[in-house]
């Protein structure tokens, strides 16, 4: 762990940059470095350069240097919510240095960290926070596996002309308090239901959701889809039954993939049950619910705060990752669920935001990316209000909703849609003092 941390923005996105880039430490100056020798030693440094990027470089075990997903949102993304691209290089390090070193701050004071992790914020949440495997090749661990999937990339069957691409993404700290505030399965054992105990003997999905739901049983079910709505189908690309996805190799041949589907959580077999003809294979159910014991900070200043909205994705991201050193995401049906729970919201709001005519490519992860026509752009901003998401600074021109004060969200989007940087760095600043102050009374 370092003591200090930074920001180091390659200029052409690689550490095989020979012109280097532009560096700057929380509360210090940018400043040009020609290679990654040129960065002080004491400091973390995340740059803009992707893993695989680093690994090629021989830099992924520096302890010095991040990659850019250090703080699971990527810096390039980031950079596009903000609406930074235009800035000059030095003052997007100085706002990004700014930013990002208040919500390593946060995450310090919240998790009780002396340093700042070197190999990312989920991990080390997970380090305290993760729940471990199920035993390996036990019946646990193989449902948890068959039924987890952390995002769905979709089928697209048109190609656009010029379309401009970009993520809507859920608030982040209330989509944050949602998942961590919810219980879920615990990964000790499965028992089998048999079809005689269920309702309608098992035949009916729809009527075993909602008798799962009144019970508060922690289910998962073996399934077949025989047929799925065609939207709903496409979007979900995946399954025995389901609708074939058409891709295309990087030599232009064409190939159809299948996401196979055998397993399932419960948010997702209420979502199948309400959109196709799913069959019940097997039916099994947890043994009971559990808590990671982790909540976002509680403060009226926090769902405003970008900064701390970084902190809070990191926090149920990080209670997906198991408690070693290795960062990966946990095989148990506590992750499968939580999984579960993100993607079939991601995909509600995906389906309204197809219907509209944009093209889906992916979502997943508390953000819906899309291929947006100029025909439709302009109902972003009224689709983002109606659904709770929202959308980049990057994008110009939009006819921009008039905000609600009594609505978090909706400041937070005003203040990204007006660049309004250092009021948005006063929240972040308010709201870092105010943990402080909370922490030192303890």
């Amino acid at each position: 762990m370092s003591t200090a941390i930074g920001v180091a923005l390659f200029f052409d996105g690689t550490p095989f940059c020979r012109e280097g880039g532009i560096a700057c430490p929380f509360r210090g100056e940018p400043f040009e470095f020609g290679a990654v020798s040129d960065l002080p030693s004491h400091t973390l440094w995340v740059t803009n350069c992707s893993v695989e990027d680093l690994v090629k470089a021989n830099l992924h075990r520096n302890p010095k240097i991040a990659h850019n997903g250090y703080y699971k949102t990527r810096l390039d993304q980031i950079v596009n919510e903000l609406g930074l691209a235009t800035f000059n290089p030095f003052e997007r390090a100085a706002l990004l240095a700014e930013l990002l070193g208040i919500s390593a701050e946060m995450a310090k004071l919240q998790l009780g960290f002396a340093q700042h992790p070197v190999r990312g914020l989920a991990q080390a949440v997970g380090q305290l926070y993760g729940l471990p495997d199920c035993a390996d090749g036990s019946a646990v661990q193989q449902v948890a596996t068959l039924a987890s999937q952390r995002y769905t990339q979709c089928e697209r069957p048109r190609r656009l002309e010029r379309p401009e691409v970009f993520s809507f993404w859920m608030p982040r700290y209330e989509w944050a308090q949602k998942l961590l505030n919810a219980p879920l399965p615990s990964n000790e054992t499965l028992q089998v239901i048999p079809p005689h105990s269920l309702p309608s003997n098992g035949q009916d999905a729809a009527q075993l959701v909602e008798w799962a739901k009144e019970n508060r049983i922690p289910l998962f079910a073996k399934i077949r889809i025989h047929a799925l709505e065609e939207n709903v189908g496409r979007l979900l690309n995946y399954g025995a039954g389901a609708n074939a996805v058409t891709s295309q190799t990087a030599d232009g041949g064409a190939v159809t993939v299948r996401n196979s589907r055998e397993w399932c959580a419960l948010p997702e077999l209420e979502v199948l049950a309400e959109s196709g003809d799913i069959e019940l294979e097997r039916v099994a159910m947890s043994t009971g619910w559990v808590s990671p014991g982790l909540h976002p900070y509680a403060n009226k200043l926090a769902p405003v705060s970008y900064a701390y909205g970084i902190v809070a994705e990191n926090l149920w991201a990080g209670v997906m990752r198991r408690p070693d050193q290795t960062g990966r995401v946990s095989r148990n049906l506590s992750t499968a669920w939580l999984q579960a729970e993100d993607r079939m919201h991601c995909l509600r709001v995906a389906e309204r935001i197809g219907d509209l005519g944009m093209d889906v490519i992916s979502y997943g992860n508390g953000r819906v990316t899309v291929a947006c026509p100029v025909a439709v752009r302009n109902l972003i901003p009224k689709v983002a209000r109606e659904q709770g998401v929202l959308y980049p600074a990057s994008l110009k021109d939009l006819p921009h909703y008039e905000p609600r004060s009594d609505i978090p969200m909706q400041v937070l989007q005003h203040l990204i849609n007006t660049g309004s940087h250092a009021q948005m760095n006063e929240v972040n600043k308010t709201l870092l003092q105010m943990m402080r102050e909370a922490h030192e009374a303890k």
